[in-house]
């Protein structure tokens, strides 16, 4: 193999491929590169861990057509630090690696021959799911934290996602909490089967995905389902700067999340998110790290037809280090209510909602509360279970 690109290309295409690397795995080989020539002046560049992977393609002039694994970490922290300029590339029969920027400079990297790698999975779809970029980032962005990271259950490392009478909804859960999106499949987000579906795909494949799309872009992303695995396609209508990432699908019975989530409440809190949010940051300072857990009370000091003015209060104890104590001006509909929480749930949630004004669901002390951005138009639910209080 023998090729000419632009430095820029080597950098961005090895910067998107190689977040399927992982060194779980333990083969060496797996820590690398796929570079791969193709018959229409480009490169195919590879990577995978076997659990997910992405490919990339990007221009080159080819000299000569051949294969090779290249070591992905001595390989990009070389490219990124060229100027701007051509660079080429030659691989030998013994998979060593020449790289040459402008006859001045000349590195020698020790490869892995293509044949040991694996090829990317040709997935036979049985259903389309389209989304633009925006709306999936911001949904995968709103649920991908609850997602559990205890490896002992699978089912719940991923993130379901499954059709509804006009619309997708995708929920995460850690059995402590739920953060769920609805999505309205309006102009070009479509679902092209008529049948019911239910994947668990794992959160790492998402949190990858995530970093690949952009919240500017209503470019389609392409959501190819298999029986086993799954292929996201970006920028899938154009043919330029294509992505792919493949992962498996987890195979496990997600829990019924609809049995938890409540429908009345003892009080109905509305709050500024973003006073409410800087509020939490600072009291959580004053928690322990092994509970994490605040202390929230409302109180209601004027009461209008429709609307009650009040304050919640956030409370935070912790012997080694002090007291601290939050007010907060608010709107409550509904009695007193004295509830603990974990601090890093609220402010997990916090951190995603992006409306002016934010409701506070709450029950009594061992049910389930609910947090949601004050939108119409928003299909965003968060429910959590509190802490029991001393």
């Amino acid at each position: 193999m023998k090729v000419i690109c632009s430095q820029k290309s080597l950098e961005n295409g090895t910067q998107i491929v190689q977040k399927a690397i992982s060194t779980k795995l333990g083969l060496p080989i797996y820590n690398g590169i796929l570079f791969e020539v193709t018959n229409d002046n480009r490169i195919h560049l590879f990577a995978t861990d076997s659990e997910i992977g992405i490919d990339y393609y990007i221009p080159a002039q080819i000299i000569e057509h051949g294969e090779v694994v290249i070591p992905n970490k001595i390989f990009s922290d070389l490219i990124r630090k060229f100027s701007e300029g051509n660079i080429e590339i030659e691989s030998d029969k013994d998979n060593v690696i020449h790289i040459k920027e402008e006859d001045v400079s000349n590195y020698k990297i020790f490869g892995f021959p293509a044949e040991d790698f694996v090829t990317f999975p040709n997935i036979q779809s049985k259903i389309k799911i389209k989304l633009t970029q925006k709306i999936l980032k911001d949904t995968l962005q709103e649920v991908i934290f609850a997602s559990s990271r205890d490896e002992s259950r699978s089912f719940l490392n991923g993130i379901l996602f499954k059709n509804v009478e006009k619309g997708l909804e995708v929920a995460a859960t850690d059995s402590h909490r739920l953060a769920l999106k609805k999505i309205k499949l309006t102009g070009k987000n479509k679902i092209e089967t008529d049948s019911q579906f239910e994947v668990i795909i794992p959160q790492r494949a998402l949190t990858e995905l995530s970093k690949l799309l952009t919240f500017e872009d209503d470019s389609i992303v392409e959501i190819d389902l298999g029986e086993k695995q799954v292929n996201f396609t970006i920028n899938s209508e154009g043919g330029k700067d294509k992505i792919r990432l493949f992962s498996r699908i987890i195979d496990g019975q997600f829990p019924d999340y609809n049995q938890i989530i409540p429908r009345q409440f003892k009080a109905i809190i509305t709050v500024n998110t973003e006073e409410f949010r800087q509020k939490m940051e600072r009291i959580t300072l004053f928690v322990k790290e092994d509970l994490n857990t605040i202390r929230l009370e409302t109180h209601i000091f004027a009461q209008q037809p429709g609307e009650n003015r009040g304050q919640l209060i956030l409370k935070a104890k912790t012997p080694d280090i002090g007291d601290a104590n939050e007010q907060i001006p608010c709107l409550v509909d509904g009695e007193y209510i004295e509830i603990s929480f974990n601090s890093r749930y609220i402010n997990d949630v916090l951190r995603v909602i992006k409306t002016d004004q934010t409701e506070i669901k709450l029950n009594e002390n061992l049910n389930p509360a609910m947090i949601n951005p004050l939108s119409k138009d928003e299909q965003y639910s968060y429910v959590l279970m509190p802490v029991r209080m001393d």
